[in-house]
């Protein structure tokens, strides 16, 4: 329950069963084939198998990574088809180069900074097959529009009224607005662990606010964007299709 917690904010089993479910179907409208003709997998940042357990009776190759290592023992005990592997805040991942037809990231890039994106966007690119395709999820304008008109989206953002006016102005104009959170995954910059942090490395985990045009200008240094859709995630973060140039 708790490592469901952590990676969504959920606490119902059912709750976390139909956002696999929903997240699936939103995938799937963005793909130009179906998930199910995707030779091989990746699933990065992949927590406790929310996407994962989607991919049942898969008959191709399904892996994903993590910084935390509760989930990737998690994941190798409890889904057996799913190659769960544990990852660092830096690259490289523990992939092979061209490996993957399909590169799945749900909320992982809503959290980084702009250089922790660089270095994973590259990476990403890295182990995606030339012909392959990357399907990230980002906050951007309908996340932000959410976040100033609704309340509950503020709460739970947490984040002060100054810290989220100062990220409204960099998103309107263009650029990366990050900030950072004390949550279970932030650690200290000198490498030292809190007591209750899942990981040693020093790592600024936050939320992070992206345009479309950050994006299509900003990411186009490693990728050709295929579609942007907004909202695509719950009506609330946005799924960029990505192929790499290679």
């Amino acid at each position: 329950m708790e490592l469901m917690y952590n990676t969504t904010g959920l606490r119902s089993q059912a709750d976390f069963a139909s956002h696999g479910a929903d997240f699936w179907l939103a995938l799937s409208g963005a793909s130009p084939k179906p998930l199910s003709d995707f030779a091989s997998v990746l699933d990065f940042g992949c927590g406790c198998g929310r996407l994962a357990r989607m991919f049942k009776g898969h008959q191709g190759y399904i892996a994903g990574c993590d910084i935390d290592h509760r989930h990737v023992e998690w994941c190798a005990s409890a889904i057996d088809y799913f190659d769960a592997k544990l990852s660092r805040v830096k690259p490289p991942i523990p992939f092979a180069t061209d490996e993957f037809e399909a590169v799945i990231s749900i909320s992982i890039f809503s959290h980084l900074n702009e250089s922790g994106q660089d270095e994973f966007l590259q990476e990403l690119a890295r182990v995606c097959k030339p012909e392959g395709l990357l399907f990230l999820t980002i906050h951007g304008q309908r996340a932000m529009t959410r976040a100033l008109s609704e309340q509950r989206i503020r709460d739970l953002l947490e984040m002060s009224n100054e810290l989220f006016e100062e990220a409204r102005r960099k998103f309107e104009r263009d650029e990366l607005a990050f900030v950072l959170q004390q949550g279970h995954l932030t650690t200290m910059n000198n490498g030292a662990t809190a007591t209750g942090k899942a990981i040693s490395d020093p790592y600024e985990y936050g939320i992070t606010f992206m345009s479309e045009a950050y994006v299509r200008k900003h990411w186009a240094q490693w990728f050709e964007i295929i579609d942007y859709r907004a909202g695509g995630i719950h009506d609330f973060q946005d799924i960029v299709v990505l192929r790499p140039r290679k």
